[in-house]
C-alpha cells in the first residue's frame, strides 16, 4: 500500500491505494466488520466506515454527510454520461468515512478542500471523463458542501499513463463534443497503425481547470498501471475481479 505524500503530508486527510501484493485488504473489506481490514492500520486512523462507488462509468455523484452524531445522509447527484444508476464519486465532509474507488487502468481522482474540510474520490475512465464525471463532482463538492474550486487540491493514482493508453479515431469524436480543438490536439497523438495514444490524465486535468480548480493544486498520474506490472491493468492482463483490482482511498481526520 501507499498513500499520496501531496496530501497526507500537508493536509488533514489520510489516503492509500493498493497494488497486487495488497489482495488482503479486500478479504477484510467482504466481512461484516470492514474497518479491521489492514487499511485501518496502514492509514493509522479509526475508521467508522468504508464506502466503495458503486461504478457504471457514468457522471454520477454520491454525497455523504452527518458530522456531529448527526443521522447520515447520502443523496444521489445523476449525471448525463450513464442513466443506468451507480455512482462514480463520493464526497463527506464527514471524518472516518473511507471513500473508496476501484481501477484497473482508469484513474483515481483524490479531491480536497483545504477551507471547508471536504473530501471526494472519483472513478475517472474516459466514459466517464467524456460525460463530466470530474466537473459534476467539483460542482457537488461546491453546491452541497460550500467547497470552492480556488481551494480545492487534486491529484490522482495508479492508472494507464499518455503513452500506453491506446483508442481508436471513434474517442476524439465523443471528446470533440466536450473538449475544444485546441485541447484535442494536447490530448491524443497519431501512432503509425492508425490508431491514438490519449492523455485521459490531462483531459481530466482540463476539466478540472474548467471547474477553477488552479493548474498549481493539480498533481499528474502517480503511476502507470500499464507499464508497472505491481498494479491492475485491464489493458495488460485482461477483465479483473472486485477483488484484484486498485482499491484506491480518501479519508477526513
Amino acid at each position: 500500500m501507499r498513500s499520496l505524500a501531496f496530501f497526507d503530508e500537508r493536509y488533514p486527510v489520510r489516503t492509500v491505494f493498493t497494488d497486487n501484493g495488497d489482495l488482503s485488504v479486500f478479504a477484510g473489506l467482504l466481512t461484516e466488520d470492514a474497518v479491521k481490514s489492514p487499511l485501518q492500520d496502514y492509514l493509522r486512523t479509526p475508521l467508522r466506515s468504508v464506502m466503495i462507488a458503486d461504478e457504471r462509468h457514468s457522471a454520477n455523484v454520491l454525497a455523504v454527510s452527518g458530522q456531529a452524531g448527526k443521522r447520515r445522509r447520502m443523496t444521489e447527484y445523476n449525471g448525463g454520461a450513464n442513466s443506468d444508476g451507480g455512482y462514480d464519486a463520493l464526497v463527506t465532509d464527514e471524518p472516518g468515512i473511507l471513500l473508496c474507488v476501484r481501477t484497473a487502468d482508469c484513474l483515481p481522482l483524490f479531491l480536497y478542500d483545504t477551507e471547508k474540510h471536504v473530501a471526494a474520490i472519483a472513478h475517472c475512465g474516459r466514459i466517464g471523463v467524456c460525460g463530466g464525471i470530474v466537473s459534476r463532482t467539483v460542482g457537488v463538492m461546491t453546491a452541497r458542501f460550500g467547497a470552492a474550486p480556488a481551494h480545492l487540491v487534486a491529484a490522482f493514482g495508479p492508472g494507464i499513463c499518455a503513452g500506453c493508453y491506446e483508442v481508436g479515431g471513434e474517442v476524439i469524436a465523443a471528446f470533440s463534443e466536450r473538449f475544444p480543438r485546441r485541447e484535442l490536439e494536447e490530448l491524443f497523438r497519431a501512432k503509425q497503425n492508425g490508431k491514438y495514444l490519449l492523455d485521459l490524465g490531462r483531459a481530466a486535468a482540463f476539466e478540472l481547470m474548467r471547474a477553477g480548480v488552479p493548474a498549481e493544486n493539480i498533481r499528474g498520474v502517480e503511476v502507470c498501471s500499464y507499464e508497472s506490472e505491481n498494479y491492475p491493468s485491464y489493458r495488460r492482463g485482461g477483465k479483473t475481479d472486485f477483488d484484484r483490482q486498485t482499491l484506491s482511498g480518501i479519508v477526513l481526520l
